[in-house]
């Protein structure tokens, strides 16, 4: 008997805009690669996006993530409850806190920290700048994983004058639509650095991917969004073939 159709859970709301705009990447591109014949045929989403979660750097350089491990707890387990057969957490920051999380959970997640580091390997030869929140550099998110030694040496951490300039810029992709000077700036901070682009170490970057998308210019983005609602169909379909 052919297993029930994976159902995705999007936990979202860190920021909302970015949350969104995954849910309507996942769909653009099952809609490439498969070419329903109706909408019914999609993937099954479920998007819980609550703005009101804690503010994961304020968080960790508080060094109060207990909230914060509890509501994003809460979250996977109600989006299981729901039929969720894996979540996608759209905030890299908060992968900080995966290793606190009952296995169980841990287990349902497709890591966007994983996702990146496949980027890297899909993109080939070249360096790239992390971009990334300063609490994701504070407690070295990418740089704790086992596939961080095999990558470290084409992916540039910015030093603190820099890094303050990308964690205000990240912040104000939560507030502003991308424009061609907010892609820009992202730009030139790639050839500061005579980097090949940058590292979307921020899920707020997948807002610049799709405007990149559209209009064109700006820097090439290593999004693991992307990548995630790219492999979502091989990765479902597999998984109800050893259901």
């Amino acid at each position: 008997m052919k297993a029930a159709p994976a159902v995705i859970g999007i936990l979202g709301g860190m920021g909302p805009l970015a949350s969104a705009a995954f849910l309507q990447t996942v769909y653009e591109v099952a809609v490439e690669q498969v070419a329903p014949a109706a909408e019914q045929q999609l993937p099954r989403c479920l998007l819980d996006s609550d703005p009101a979660m804690p503010d994961r750097t304020e968080a960790i350089v508080s060094g109060r993530t207990e909230e914060l491990t509890q509501l994003v707890s809460g979250r996977i387990e109600a989006l299981v409850r729901l039929g969720a057969t894996r979540v996608v957490m759209t905030c890299i920051t908060a992968h900080h806190l995966v290793e606190r999380l009952d296995p169980d959970l841990r287990a349902r997640l497709i890591s966007v920290v994983d996702a990146v580091f496949t980027e890297l390997d899909v993109a080939g030869e070249g360096r790239f700048l992390m971009l990334a929140t300063t609490g994701t550099r504070r407690v070295r998110t990418f740089e704790r994983s086992p596939l961080w030694p095999a990558v470290a040496h084409r992916v540039v951490l910015p030093p603190p004058d820099a890094q303050d300039e990308i964690h205000y810029l990240l912040y104000r992709l939560k507030r502003e639509p991308v424009s061609a000077e907010l892609a820009q700036r992202f730009q030139r901070l790639a050839d500061r650095f005579d980097c090949r682009g940058v590292i979307a170490g921020c899920t707020e970057m997948h807002l610049v991917t799709r405007w990149g998308r559209v209009h064109g210019g700006g820097p090439l983005v290593l999004d693991p969004l992307l990548g995630i609602a790219t492999g979502l169909r091989k990765l479902t379909d597999d998984e109800e073939t050893d259901a």
